[in-house]
């Protein structure tokens, strides 16, 4: 990871964007957790660490001002940037609209539908390569989003709290590893790229952030039966982090006799007393597909028999 040193705001980049605001008669909307990037370091280390070229398309979650829009405009071969904010929007449109290869949208990126967006840009192309400055309220539901869209993007590189970040990083047992942490290291290799200031953004948040790349694998980390039950492990497992795995699967009915439950455990080589934050992706997988095995067993049996009686 990069270090932070020299990475606060800059007075000409932070000018440049009171002065686009106070033009446009724009305040920073706290309710959409609004903060500008105003540190030339730290959006020359994302070009860096973006490593955009002619042959790339990129697409842009919440522009803002275009501090960092306009340097990727000059660089990619195709430009997605999508903003929310309307006001913002017309200020991009003003840096940007004439732009050839730029594509300036105003709509919510929760909402928007980047597979239909991508389809045709991504033929012939790279994967695009994904660059936000995302903000707090809308990150994690954002990168849930976005993860498993491993046909459309090779990597995510976010701006995130530095909070959030610790949790996608965090390893069992450690503080901050959870069901996020989880779901992303099932699509993603995740490395911290730099630690940044809160000072390096107007207004300035409450606390620091985290630049994160998310290098989305060609397939999950590890191959399940059932997706959807591993995940619902993992959520049982962390909904009740103080109990004892056995305990928190019990109680979100995941099985409903605990001698079986412990039997299953024991099965797959996890002690029952173990409490869920402490288990890998790789064990929660292994327990997935053994109840997964054991689920579809009765049903087997039944196709059996059937068989057994069309044939006698």
């Amino acid at each position: 990871m990069y270090g932070a040193n020299h990475l606060n705001r800059s007075p000409s980049l932070g000018h440049e964007t009171r002065a686009l605001l106070h033009r446009h008669r724009l305040l920073p909307k706290r309710g959409l957790g609004q903060s500008f990037l105003v540190s030339t370091a730290i959006r020359d280390l994302i070009l860096r660490a973006a490593d955009v070229g002619p042959q790339d398309v990129v697409v842009e979650i919440g522009p803002g001002t275009g501090v960092l829009t306009e340097s990727l405009a000059e660089r990619a071969g195709w430009l997605v940037a999508v903003e929310r904010d309307p006001g913002l929007h017309r200020i991009l449109v003003e840096r940007l609209g004439n732009r050839p290869g730029v594509s300036l949208v105003c709509d919510d990126a929760l909402k928007f539908d980047f597979a239909r967006a991508l389809d045709n840009m991504v033929l012939g192309h790279q994967r695009a390569k994904l660059i936000s400055n995302l903000p707090y309220s809308v990150a994690t539901p954002l990168i849930l989003q976005l993860i498993p869209l491993r046909q459309y993007f090779s990597f995510l590189l976010v701006m995130i709290q530095r909070e959030v970040a610790q949790r996608l990083l965090a390893a069992p047992g450690e503080e901050g590893y959870s069901a996020l942490t989880l779901r992303c290291r099932y699509e993603a290799d995740v490395t911290a790229v730099v630690r940044v200031p809160r000072t390096a953004f107007h207004p300035r948040p409450a606390v620091d952030s985290t630049l994160v790349r998310l290098d989305l694998l060609p397939e999950p980390r590890v191959a399940v039966q059932s997706p959807d039950l591993l995940f619902r492990i993992v959520r049982a497992a962390f909904g009740q982090r103080r109990k004892m795995v056995r305990n928190a699967l019990l109680h979100a009915g995941i099985m409903a006799d605990s001698t079986l439950l412990e039997q299953t455990l024991a099965d797959v080589e996890i002690d029952p007393k173990r409490r869920g934050e402490t288990l890998s992706l790789d064990e929660f997988a292994r327990l997935a597909d053994h109840l997964h095995a054991m689920r579809a067993a009765p049903l087997q049996d039944a196709l059996s028999g059937e068989g057994d009686v069309a044939n006698s």
